[in-house]
C-alpha cells in the first residue's frame, strides 16, 4: 500500500521528515521478554535523560510540535501530541506501558529518539494511506466511541480514503487500523521535526527497520519522506 503526504503538510511543518516502515508476516501476539526489558531499560533511559528539562512539553523535540500546532490554533494542552502524552508518563514515574509486542516495540523507538511513532494495520484500511488536511465528509471513530462523527475541516491527520485514522498528527488514534495482537500487516510512521536534524530521521527509519527484523524476524520496506519525496516508492 502506498503512503503520500500532502504539499501542504510540510508547509504547516517545515522541514519535517516523515519516516514509513511498511511490513508483513508480523506475530504481535507473541511475549518477548527480550523486548519487554528493552522497553523497561528505555523507559528508564528517557526519564533520565528528559529530567534536567523539568517537564515534557520543555523538550526539544517537543517544543516545535507545539510552537508549530499552536500557529495553526490548536492547543497542545487541549491535543498534545503522543510523545509529550508518552513522556509525560514517563517522567510522573508510571510503570512502562504495555500493549502488545508491535506496539511495545514501536514505544522503544519513540523513547529512544522522542520523536511520535505510530501505526496502522494495513488489513483495515482499503485505501492508501494519506497524511493532509481533513475535508468534508471525513468520519473518524474514537477508541471509546460506538459510532463515527464528522470532523472538522482542516485538521492534519492520517487518512485512508475518508476514514480519518488520527485527529491533529498524532493525538488521539482512530478505532479503525489499530494495530492489536492480531495484526499481521502493518505500516509504522514517525515524524520528525525539522529542527531535529534530517540525521535522526535516517536513525528512526533504521532503528524501526532493523527492530522488525529482531524482534519479529520480518524484512521490511522503509524509506523517508520529505517536501521533496511525498509518495513511497512501493505501491
Amino acid at each position: 500500500m502506498s503512503v503520500c503526504v500532502s504539499p501542504v503538510i510540510f508547509e504547516r511543518f517545515p522541514g519535517m521528515q516523515v519516516v514509513v516502515v511498511l511490513a508483513h508476516d508480523i506475530d504481535a501476539s507473541r511475549i518477548l521478554p527480550e523486548l519487554s526489558d528493552h522497553l523497561c531499560s528505555v523507559w528508564s533511559q528517557a526519564a533520565r535523560d528528559a529530567q534536567p528539562y523539568g517537564n515534557a512539553q520543555s523538550h526539544p523535540h517537543i517544543q516545535p510540535w507545539r510552537e508549530q500546532f499552536r500557529a495553526m490554533g490548536v492547543s497542545s494542552k487541549k491535543y498534545p501530541s503522543a510523545i509529550e502524552a508518552l513522556l509525560r508518563r514517563v517522567l510522573r514515574g508510571d510503570e512502562p506501558v504495555t500493549i502488545n509486542s508491535l506496539v511495545d516495540f514501536y514505544h522503544t523507538v519513540s523513547l529512544g529518539y522522542i520523536v511520535p511513532v505510530g501505526g496502522f494495520d494495513l488489513d483495515a484500511l482499503h485505501s492508501p494511506l494519506e497524511l493532509r488536511l481533513t475535508r468534508e465528509g471525513d468520519q473518524f471513530q474514537a477508541l471509546d466511541e460506538e459510532e463515527p462523527y464528522a470532523v472538522p475541516v482542516g485538521e492534519v491527520a492520517y487518512a485512508s480514503g475518508q476514514t480519518v485514522l488520527t485527529r491533529h498528527l498524532m493525538w488521539r488514534q482512530a478505532r479503525t487500523g489499530l494495530l492489536t495482537a492480531h495484526t499481521r500487516s502493518a505500516v509504522l510512521v514517525a515524524e520528525v521535526p525539522g529542527t531535529a536534524g534530517a540525521e535522526l530521521a535516517e536513525t528512526v527509519r533504521n532503528a524501526l527497520h532493523s527492530g522488525l527484523q529482531r524482534y519479529f524476524g520480518v524484512t521490511a520496506l522503509s524509506c523517508l519522506l520529505d517536501s521533496q519525496h511525498l509518495t513511497t516508492p512501493w505501491q
